[in-house]
């Protein structure tokens, strides 16, 4: 073999080990995430999901996420896998305020910084900050609408709640309520409401549904009802318009800004929502994380996205076929 040949292989040999770590040196500056979701049942956490995953690779991070189906225990198993891959940051739907807190300072031992997202943890969490869309704003917002249309016209209200003790469908309702007190004060001097039932959904259509239908029977004269998302609120709808009623005489409210909620915006069915955006919590969180990888400390409790009321004035604005929720 002449010197030449030698000389030509050993290049090679180099060049072809040079190019084969350099992908494990890349990998191994990449910044790892987990975001573990209290659920993949609906639109809504799917969209969540899609949205940081999406999000978190356009930033350039490795994304995991995981489905913990409604169940605490599982949740806390899906949190300690995250841990196991070597996450820096842990991004959490926390299925329950306690156990969310249990969670965080589990991954904190492991030295992983942990961001909430749309749900409600315990005020002693250890958290970098709580990313969560403008709730009391938003339905407060709705609630003043509300108060505006029904003029110095009486509410008689029904409640159509997604389970019993949720915190964050609590602060739906509490503030949907305290925007149409507020608005009617201001207005009239003096509150013209009466809460006439509450009962429970599930979160999704055919509690709606099932829950409007009691409801009309056992309070024939109510006029308003607010559902504390836009799927009870549909399911809602469909019990309305069986019953041959029409829409200015039970008037319907709701909220999360989902596309079939604007749809029914448009179509004349529902007043208002507002928004709940999975998009925006998405971009939210990574902005955060930007913030972390930045060297910033310093962070407000509760980081918020825009409080936007929607109703037949600007839904064509905020409406996109193509949504996923």
């Amino acid at each position: 073999m002449t010197t030449i040949n030698r000389l030509r292989i050993a290049s090679i040999t180099v060049l072809a080990s040079t190019i084969s770590i350099l992908p494990i040196f890349v990998n191994a500056n990449e910044v790892e995430i987990g975001f573990a979701n209290r659920t993949m049942n609906g639109p809504y956490f799917n969209a969540l999901t899609h949205h940081i995953e999406m999000a978190g690779e356009e930033n350039g991070y490795k994304v995991y996420s995981t489905d913990a189906r409604g169940d605490i225990n599982k949740q806390v198993s899906d949190v300690e896998d995250l841990l196991s891959k070597g996450i820096k940051y842990l991004i959490l739907d926390p299925q329950d305020p306690l156990a969310g807190e249990k969670m965080t300072r589990i991954a904190n031992s492991k030295g992983v910084q942990v961001i909430t997202v749309d749900s409600h943890i315990s005020e002693t969490a250890p958290v970098v900050t709580r990313v969560q869309p403008a709730d009391e704003k938003n339905n407060v917002m709705i609630g003043e609408m509300a108060a505006k249309q029904f003029g110095d016209q009486e509410v008689k209200l029904a409640l159509i709640s997604g389970n019993q003790g949720n915190l964050g469908g609590k602060i739906r309702r509490d503030n949907f309520i305290n925007g149409v007190i507020s608005q009617q004060l201001r207005d009239h001097n003096e509150t013209r409401m009466q809460i006439v039932g509450q009962l429970w959904g599930n979160w999704d259509q055919i509690g709606g549904l099932k829950a409007m239908e009691d409801l009309l029977v056992s309070q024939p004269d109510l006029n308003a009802v607010y559902a504390e998302n836009d799927d009870m609120a549909l399911g809602a709808i469909r019990a309305i318009r069986a019953s041959g009623k029409s829409f200015e005489e039970v008037r319907v409210y709701s909220y999360d800004g989902s596309k079939k909620g604007y749809q029914a915006i448009i179509d004349g069915q529902l007043q208002a929502t507002a928004m709940n955006s999975p998009t925006e919590l998405s971009k939210k969180v990574i902005e955060v994380i930007n913030a972390l990888e930045k060297g910033e400390t310093e962070f407000q409790n509760y980081s918020r996205t825009k409080a936007v009321l929607v109703n037949k004035e600007n839904v064509k604005q905020y409406y996109d076929e193509n949504a996923m929720f």
